[in-house]
């Protein structure tokens, strides 16, 4: 679980730097928009997968009210979000 919220922590901090580094206007074409709110959601879903996972790890083991796959869902959709925005990068740059 702690490689878990270290990886998750890493992809929050991409998310972070990522939506810093876009100026959203109503203008943009709707691929931009697509990629502005896919590092949206990435960095939401990571937040919470990051969250509930480090309440998971102070948590007793016996009976934990947090499942692995609610860390695993949410750490799943930023990690698509990540790759959708990776693909981004090869199709988007700047001429």
């Amino acid at each position: 679980m702690v490689s878990l919220i270290s990886f998750l922590a890493v992809l929050l901090i991409f998310f972070s730097i990522d939506i810093r580094s876009r100026e959203p206007s109503d203008d943009d074409p709707w691929h931009a928009q697509l990629f502005e709110w896919t590092s949206r959601i990435g960095g939401v879903s990571t937040a919470v997968a990051l969250t509930l996972g480090w309440i998971d790890l102070f948590l007793p083991d016996e009976g934990s009210p947090i499942h692995v796959a609610l860390v695993a869902g949410p750490g799943s959709v930023g990690v698509i979000c990540a790759v959708v925005l990776g693909l981004e990068m090869l199709w988007q740059r700047e001429r």
